[in-house]
């Protein structure tokens, strides 16, 4: 009989697209990605066209000049453009599994590549997630952060100072109103900002009697976007999430619990891509023993312009423990 196998490299081609397919299904900010610019997350794929290690982003400031009235000459009195650049660094970080040995595979009738591919699927995403949860949120700029209650510096926060539609709808207009201003995205026409909060802060939202009637009169029932999907409610345009790792300190008064929720518009960060996730397989101990790895070639970074978070609002608010 005659069988027809794959040939070794399409096999990895094959394991490490599915594996790609199904780690990006599961993370988190996957609803934030996108390649244009009205997008939360901007992935940049173009080292994997070219080689290097960095890719360098641009950004020009708007025109802020009165411009020349009637007949008065403009030549000479043009304005001036002002442009500002951050780069974005790509390293590899892989993970491996390695199975004991022919016999240990003997006593179990699973499909151990398969159990390999979802434990290293898993490993990828929550990876690629916590990545973004802890750039985002770490060292905000001075003129891009806001503290809950009466607290002006993360040291003083108490577990009162509590995240509140009040201190939600200030950290939109903070956004409103920065310079260059922090945009929304658009979703089906309308303009948003997201808002990541941490389960405490989110228990405590969830007290504030404006929330309970917003969310009961005019919540997103009938919004079919997928962004959407799993969202804690919305705010005075601004969409929120409860996600648990959003980033957590005992930096406050005594030691208090810290929630680092974050505000984003678009282009808050960038991911660039010099190698999509890939698989790879190998025998050792005379072909005894399977090994499985994945890696990927990237780099996640705040979008920082003339030192300044460009599109992220860090809201520090109390979150004391259950």
């Amino acid at each position: 009989m005659t069988v027809t196998s794959l040939p070794v490299n399409l096999v990895k081609k094959l394991w490490a697209s599915q594996l790609w397919v199904e780690a990006q299904d599961d993370i988190f900010f996957k609803r934030f990605i996108g390649e244009g610019e009205n997008n939360i997350i901007h992935k940049k794929n173009d080292l994997k066209k070219d080689k290097g290690d960095q890719i360098t982003l641009g950004l020009a400031m708007k025109l802020s000049g009165a411009g020349i009235s009637g007949d008065s000459t403009l030549e000479g009195n043009e304005e001036q453009m002002t442009f500002y650049d951050m780069s974005v660094s790509i390293d590899q970080i892989r993970n491996g599994v390695r199975l004991n040995g022919k016999m240990e595979e003997q006593k179990t009738a699973a499909n151990l590549r398969q159990s390999a591919k979802n434990a290293l699927k898993v490993w990828l995403s929550e990876k690629i997630d916590n990545t973004f949860f802890t750039t985002l949120a770490t060292s905000p700029s001075a003129g891009r952060v806001l503290f809950g209650g009466d607290a002006t510096a993360t040291a003083e926060i108490v577990d009162a100072d509590k995240l509140t539609t009040t201190l939600i709808s200030t950290a939109k207009r903070k956004a409103m109103l920065a310079t260059p201003k922090i945009r929304p995205v658009k979703i089906d026409g309308k303009e948003h900002y997201m808002m990541l909060v941490h389960p405490y802060a989110a228990r405590d939202l969830k007290t504030d009697t404006a929330w309970l009637n917003a969310q009961k009169d005019a919540n997103l029932r009938g919004d079919k976007n997928p962004i959407f999907s799993g969202a804690l409610g919305i705010w005075d345009g601004v969409i929120l999430f409860e996600h648990e790792n959003v980033r957590l300190t005992t930096d406050g008064a005594s030691s208090a619990n810290v929630a680092w929720n974050t505000l984003l518009g678009a282009q808050a960060g960038v991911w660039a891509i010099g190698k999509e996730a890939f698989w790879e397989e190998d025998t050792f101990d005379y072909g005894n023993q399977q090994g499985f790895a994945t890696g990927i070639i990237h780099g996640i970074k705040k979008s920082i312009f003339n030192g300044e978070d460009f599109a992220v609002i860090t809201v520090e608010t109390g979150a004391k423990a259950d």
